[in-house]
């Protein structure tokens, strides 16, 4: 799935990020251990960051969804409070960028079966119904769709999967096996798409909270195995999503190391 020879693609057609809960490297293994049997083979082809630290150690879910799309803290997203005018943030994001490009961003929601909905999920790992600022409110219907629309076959620009409170491993009894089986369903979905195949397609394996945080960096010509940069973290790896897509730097991921170089992707 990584490792090939051949140029990095300056750009790619889709950028897929796959969010999971409340692990470290520790409660993982590093590069993701054999428990976790379809990750682990993964983490033997593709790359990732020994050290990658999120938006912020001192908060909760909320404040690191929030920040990875906006490229830093954000005063209005703390506590895990639920999407209001006073709990949102109005900073530029990833997902206004591509639709102000001319392409599209989701937000895919596992358990949702409407639009702009939480319903069957967590607004707090929702980081799309957030996004109060500009035109982003007018959006919330295209950019928050039900997990059901998810075709790796047919790709958003920018595809956010949240899956459901138990797939993604934050519940109690929702360990990491149940996280690796959802996994190789959907992840490797991605990667046996002729896109993924053909370099257009770039995968992430995102985690939120704590420190440091599991990730993978999945792309056909990405280096096998552990990254050590300085500072890497949720600014670089935005910075690494918007250049993939072609749009400029956000906040804090203008000043980030070049992760995207690290990882050769």
């Amino acid at each position: 799935m990584c490792g090939n020879s051949g140029r990095v693609p300056k750009r790619y057609a889709s950028v897929v990020v796959f969010a999971f809960e409340n692990r470290t490297w520790s409660d993982v293994g590093l590069g993701f251990g054999p428990e976790m049997s379809y990750l682990h083979e993964l983490g033997q082809q593709c790359s990732y960051f020994t050290d990658w630290t999120e938006t912020s150690t001192a908060q909760n879910s909320l404040t690191q969804y929030a920040g990875q799309v906006t490229g830093a803290p954000q005063a209005g997203t703390v506590d895990d409070c639920s999407p209001s005018e006073s709990c949102s943030t109005t900073a530029d994001n990833i997902f206004r960028q591509v639709r102000h490009a001319g392409l599209s961003a989701v937000n895919y929601v596992e358990g949702a079966t409407v639009p702009c909905s939480a319903g069957g999920n967590a607004a707090k790992h929702i980081p799309a119904l957030y996004l109060w600022g500009a035109d982003d409110r007018a959006h919330c219907t295209e950019q928050v769709r039900p997990f059901g629309e998810f075709d790796p076959n047919n790709l958003p620009a920018f595809a956010f999967v949240t899956p459901t409170l138990c797939n993604d491993g934050h519940d109690h009894g929702c360990g990491n096996s149940v996280v690796d089986a959802w996994a190789r369903k959907h992840v490797q979905s991605v990667l046996d798409s002729a896109a993924y195949r053909a370099g257009k397609v770039a995968v992430f394996i995102w985690y939120d909270e704590d420190h440091p945080v599991p990730n993978m960096w999945i792309a056909p010509t990405a280096k096998p195995g552990s990254v050590a940069t300085p500072g890497a973290g949720y600014a670089g790896t935005l910075h690494a999503w918007e250049s993939m897509l072609g749009l400029p730097c956000l906040a804090n991921a203008c000043a980030a190391p070049d992760m995207r170089a690290a990882a050769n992707s």
